[in-house]
């Protein structure tokens, strides 16, 4: 799956399971249905073949909201994800995106 096939703008984070076993990171979101809605949907994202994931986000008082995601660099098979919060930014390398 290609990072723009999921509507990220407006996502609430809502909790990141990081797996080291099975080389997963999976976040937990509230995602638009569409765009431009005011209708929301609990969706889980998983990451595949992940690692590396760090946030750079400063204190925040309730869900970060996702702004952008983007790649930013890619290295062999592996992309590096920038994902842009209201409270900062989180970051990523994986080999595949999906929805669960």
């Amino acid at each position: 799956m290609r990072i723009d096939d999921i509507f990220w703008h407006d996502s609430l984070i809502l909790k990141v399971t990081i797996n080291p076993e099975r080389d997963l990171v999976e976040m937990r979101l509230l995602l638009p249905e569409e765009a431009r809605q005011k209708t929301y949907a609990e969706q889980t994202i998983v990451f595949q073949n992940a690692y590396g994931y760090k946030e750079f986000e400063g204190p925040f008082q309730g869900c970060p909201t996702i702004l952008s995601v983007a790649v930013i660099e890619q290295v062999g098979q592996w992309s590096k994800l920038k994902i842009e919060t209201n409270a900062g930014y989180r970051e990523l390398f994986c080999c595949d995106v999906f929805q669960k």
